[in-house]
This record gives structure tokens, sequence and C-alpha cells, in this order.
């Protein structure tokens, strides 16, 4: 079932909708990309990565607090790229989602976060967000927890669905291209302590033929290297969950070679939390 991407990764069929898992040996037809498709409103694109800037992230980049890092591709050996679904789509849906990857991240004591916005960057066949047949709109499932423990979804500190972009960073693996799915206008107060993010991509209106696209949160690596362009506190380790129904999955781990990612990767995600730090009084 389709669950991850990656060199070795659970390569199998999707057999409830005739699709294959797509991974790195994959020799099939290269997706299109989101250019011949469209227009589709409140969906950009770039043609590379973004200017990344002392103290910004997300794409378009705004003020940074948290980023795990950019996805490289094998950056230290050949079985660690991957990426596990995250999505809510005619594919893989459900309330309020299908799939999700909660990313941790670090408030380190003393310090007040004022969160504005959250992003993850996926890989997609189309990157399109489209959540209603009759008022369609880019949107996303966002939430922060607290407390995550396997098969234990902690307290929800905040969550909703909002408005959301979905900028093509310029890079792609897997036959896929790489979209970041980023909310804004967020308005979420936190103190120290460890917390998990999901951005869950929204694609969802039975009239529109790209609904029926992936998306796969993409990983990120720290083996005897820091991610580039991670920022702020390191994002930490063996600690992410894959929550998602569909799969029989209820918050298990992502890492080892039982978690969702098939012990390839899952280690720690690329994703990122937008804002300022309250100052100090």
């Amino acid at each position: 079932m389709k669950k991850t991407v990656g060199a070795l990764a659970l390569v199998a069929a999707l057999l409830l909708c005739g699709q294959s898992v797509l991974a790195q040996n994959y020799k099939g037809t290269p997706k299109p990309t989101i250019q011949d498709y469209g227009p589709f409103a409140n969906t950009k694109v770039r043609t590379a990565h973004p200017a990344w800037q002392t103290e910004m992230c997300g794409n378009p980049a705004a003020a940074c607090l948290f980023y795990g890092g950019d996805f490289e591709l094998n950056p230290v050996g050949p079985n660690l790229a991957n990426g596990v679904a995250n999505e809510n789509t005619l594919e893989i849906a459900g309330s309020p989602y299908g799939a999700a990857i909660w990313v941790p991240f670090t408030v380190p004591n003393g310090q007040t976060w004022l969160v504005s916005g959250l992003f993850g960057n996926n890989f997609s066949s189309y990157g399109v967000l489209d959540q209603s047949p009759n008022q369609p709109i880019a949107a996303a499932y966002w939430a922060i927890q607290e407390g995550i423990e396997p098969g234990i979804p902690g307290t929800i500190v905040a969550s909703g669905t909002s408005a959301a972009t979905s900028t093509a960073t310029g890079g792609s693996s897997f036959d896929l291209n790489e979209y970041t799915i980023e909310v804004r206008g967020l308005s979420v107060t936190l103190t120290g302590g460890t917390y998990w993010m999901a951005v869950v991509p929204i694609c969802t209106n039975t009239g529109n033929p790209y609904c029926g696209g992936v998306f796969f949160l993409a990983d990120t690596e720290y083996v005897n290297t820091t991610p580039k362009n991670a920022y702020g506190p390191a994002e930490p380790l063996y600690s992410s969950y894959f929550d998602a129904a569909y799969f029989g999955y209820s918050y298990a781990p992502t890492n080892g070679p039982l978690g969702a990612a098939g012990g390839i990767g899952g280690d720690a995600f690329s994703a990122g939390v937008l804002g300022h730090r309250k100052a100090a009084q």
C-alpha cells in the first residue's frame, strides 16, 4: 500500500486504486509538472529554490522559528532518502485527514514563541489543493499537539483548516515534484517544551481530477551532518509519528525497521514553524 517513497521502501501495489508506490528506482512515465495544468487558484510555482536568508524559512519565506532542513537525495547513503504519506485526497481520505506525519520541535525553556504559520515540503504528483466541489479553495489541515507517544495522540494545542499555498521548490525526486504546503495567519502562543506539528494538504474536490494525486512529506537526515538550511533548535530525532487509519496506523513511529518508513529514513522531516520569539519582559 502507498505510504512511502524511497529506495527499497515498501514498493507494493495500491490495490484499491491500481496505482503503484513510487520509489527511487521507478522507471515509469515521469509525472507531469503543475505547469502543464491549470490555472489553479492560490497555487504558485517557483522555478528554483527560494533565496534563503538568515532567520527566514518557508516558501514563500518568512520569519523563522524552526526548520528541520531541506530534503537531499542520498546525502549519506543510498537507502535513507524517503517520504511518507501526508494527505487528505480522493485517494487517501479521512477526517480530518487520511494520513498525517507529526513532526516534533522544541521551544527552549524560558522562551515564548508567537506562531504565525506552519509548513511542510511534500513530494506530489500535481501539488494541487482544492477543498470543496461547491466552493473550491486551496486549503490544508494544520495542528500543533503535545504529549504524543506511540499509539497516544496527546493533547491538541491548536488546530484548524486554513487557506494554504502550494509552492514548487524547484526540487524533485521519485518522479515527483516537491511543493511547500504552507498556512499563514495563525496566532498560537507556545512556551518552553516539546510539541508536534502537522500540515496536511487537502484535495477532496470530487470534480477535480488532480485530487487523485499523492503527497509524501519529505524526510531529512542528520546522520553525520546537519541538513541544509536547518534553523533553530535541532529537530528531535526518532520522534516523528505517522497517523493514518487508512493504512492501519495510529500514531506509530516513522523510524526503525518496524516504523512507518520501513526502516528507510523517517528519522526527521522537512517541515517548519514561522513566527517570532516574544521579547523578554
